[in-house]
């Protein structure tokens, strides 16, 4: 968790780094929510007694809830799954300009007895506008 930050604002909804409320526990406390509604709609609590005489509506009700439930959890989905792409654009963007360091250094030190080309200076022209165009969005 952050220094400093609220707990209440990492409830579930933080997306964060690698705080172990991000958006994956959210996930997951949405996956067992909805399993506990489905669960207790099966066993037939939480019906409304208005209801209870009526087998279509009966099912209507509980096809509604589960549907809003649903919803929910897919919410809840995109959420992680939006988090993870975050963090996994982040990663990419260090290796590629990690590749372009050892790229430059390469091209440095071996140009060292052999003289600085134009092939070296394109490489490195090269993938630096590489790497800038690939993370230019971050």
């Amino acid at each position: 968790m952050v220094r400093g930050s609220d707990p209440a604002a990492h409830a579930g909804g933080c997306t964060c780094g690698d705080c172990p409320h991000g958006a994956r526990e959210g996930h997951r406390r949405a996956v067992a929510a909805f399993a506990a509604e489905r669960d207790k709609l099966a066993d037939g609590a939480g019906l409304p007694a208005a209801l209870a005489h009526s087998p279509g509506a009966s099912r209507q009700w509980v096809s509604d809830e589960l549907t809003q439930s649903a919803v929910a959890l897919a919410a809840r989905s995109r959420a992680d799954g939006e988090a993870w792409l975050r963090a996994l654009w982040r990663r990419t963007a260090v290796a590629v300009w990690g590749a372009v360091v050892v790229l430059v250094l390469a091209a440095a030190l071996t140009g060292i007895g052999a003289g600085w080309t134009a092939a070296r200076t394109s490489a490195v022209v090269a993938a630096v506008a590489l790497a800038a165009a690939l993370t230019a969005g971050t």
